[in-house]
């Protein structure tokens, strides 16, 4: 099977890494190409730090200057342009690592959604365990002894219909289980995605995963989380280069229209969906987009996942976690 790896990255110092790590931690097993839309300055781009994975045949590579940027939906829609003739696209962040053999567990968990569901329109996607850099600029991966999943939910019903989205992290399922939520830089399914439901590219950051999850949802498409975490995502992108707020390359004028523009494209969307569609996700999933309300089933019940998923720890001091994690989850039943 090909897949195709989409990643855009805006300013990211960590792209190479990312590129690098996908491809060296990929099985044989699999055809694997990776997409690059790079959002920034020549001298520090792929072509000039990396030109060997620019020349990779693994590797389609496109760059622009950041000050043109139009954000995130904007870019993932260019770059979904370079899919040629792959069956899966895998859309992930410019900040990420990954187990050994990602693209085999990835497929799958595909495969047992689509049995599941009895369709191909599935996606599975999920959050990711976390990673630090040591004063080298090492990768330390904060990851547990026992396996683990995901289950995403919200915790807060913003203005703007803006949901406040969560990955509370819970032990490996035997199954892969329904998700109510799409991460958009970490999620995995058919390239008929693109076809069927795609990627608005007006949309710069604010309620792109929400449009996705609707999006998908009325076209048919069924959710998933993963049976076991095999990501890793940066720890310190809360206030990061690749967000355009941090040492902005525009005016807060110009990055204000661009933040409206995005609402709007929800807002606008929330107006013209059948109530049907949005009835039925609300049976689904808890979010009551009709009376701007979350039922508590789509709630997160802690904001905190477990502490060993936060920080590396020695393996005693694991299971004393996961034991303290165990009674208190006990407790509050």
């Amino acid at each position: 099977m090909k897949i195709f790896v989409s990643i855009v990255s805006y300013r990211d110092p960590l792209l190479k890494m990312t590129v690098e790590n996908v491809l060296q931690q990929a099985s044989s097993r699999h055809e694997i190409t990776v997409g690059v839309f790079e959002q920034t300055v020549v001298e520090d781009s792929l072509e000039t730090v990396a030109p060997e994975l620019v020349s990779n045949e693994q590797v389609r590579y496109k760059r622009i200057d950041p000050i043109y940027s139009e954000g995130v939906g904007w870019a993932r829609a260019i770059n979904s342009m370079q899919i040629e003739d792959e069956d899966f696209l895998y859309e992930i962040d410019s900040h990420m690592l990954f187990d050994k053999d990602w693209d085999r567990h990835l497929v799958n968990d595909w495969r047992k959604a689509r049995s599941k569901a009895g369709t191909d329109k599935v996606i599975i996607t999920g959050s990711c365990f976390s990673f630090d850099l040591d004063k080298q600029g090492n990768p330390i991966l904060h990851t547990n002894y026992y396996p683990m999943t995901c289950k995403v939910g919200y915790f807060h019903y913003q203005e703007n219909n803006i949901l406040g989205a969560h990955g509370d992290v819970i032990d490996r399922t035997e199954d892969v289980e329904p998700a109510i939520h799409i991460c958009a830089g970490n999620f995995f399914t058919h390239t008929d995605w693109v076809r069927n439901v795609g990627i608005n590219h007006k949309v710069f950051f604010d309620g792109e995963e929400q449009l996705m999850v609707l999006s998908s949802i009325a076209n048919g498409y069924k959710l998933y989380h993963p049976r076991e975490l095999h990501s890793y995502h940066y720890i310190g992108t809360g206030d990061y280069v690749t967000k355009q707020w941090h040492k902005p390359l525009i005016t807060m004028e110009k990055y204000g229209e661009f933040v409206q523009k995005s609402i709007k494209q929800l807002s606008d969307y929330l107006e013209q969906i059948d109530e049907d569609i949005l009835e039925e996700y609300r049976e689904y999933s808890g979010v009551d987009y009709i009376n701007q309300r979350l039922e508590p089933k789509c709630v997160v019940k802690s904001m905190n996942p477990p502490p060993d998923v936060l920080e590396p720890l020695d393996v005693q001091k694991r299971k004393k976690a996961k034991e303290q994690v165990v009674s208190e989850s006990q407790t509050d039943k």
